[in-house]
């Protein structure tokens, strides 16, 4: 975990009872060594925080967007996609009572005296998770699978397809069924 400065903190005392909106926008380079420039984020992230205070606990909801630039895992075309991402953290006054959530990250302890709540590692660790496995593009004619299903006749991908015609895929699975029988 990083020690330097908070970018993005909740003040505690500033907040009443009930629910809290804020609002944050930073840049991604503002987030040094924590990756998010590696995983495609350049530009401008936006933060929505809501909390909701009672005399017992803080709940915390984080709505992050951000766009990132990467290439589409299919064809290698540059694409940028805005990405999204949600965490949702329970913070609860008093100490903690025999470290009965140390596997639960989403469920804190914090002292009534508390006058910040840094949240700019959690909101870094939501951007990184909004990143999807597999980036692929969606309108370029260029991709060699997104050109191969237009080609089919534009048939949703549930879809069967007409009695006696098989795909290209079906053709290969018919293959391999016969190669181990």
């Amino acid at each position: 975990m990083h020690k330097e400065k908070s970018l993005i903190e909740i003040r505690t005392s500033t907040l009443s009872e009930g629910i809290n909106k804020l609002d944050f926008t930073c840049q991604a380079g503002d987030f040094e060594g924590r990756g998010l420039t590696e995983a495609g984020f350049t530009a401008e992230i936006t933060v929505h925080v809501i909390v909701k205070k009672s005399d017992s606990e803080i709940s915390v909801t984080i709505n992050t967007s951000a766009v990132a630039d990467s290439t589409c895992d299919r064809c290698l075309a540059p694409i940028a996609k805005v990405l999204t991402g949600s965490l949702d953290l329970i913070y609860t006054f008093g100490a903690d009572l025999d470290g009965e959530d140390d596997e639960n990250d989403e469920h804190r302890h914090l002292e009534k005296s508390t006058e910040y709540i840094d949240i700019t590692e959690d909101v870094c660790d939501t951007l990184i998770l909004s990143v999807p496995m597999k980036m692929t593009c969606t309108n370029n004619p260029d991709c060699r699978l997104f050109s191969s299903h237009e080609l089919s006749g534009n048939r949703e991908e549930n879809e069967e397809p007409p009695a006696g015609q098989q795909t290209s895929w079906q053709e290969s699975l018919e293959k391999l069924k016969e190669k181990y029988r």
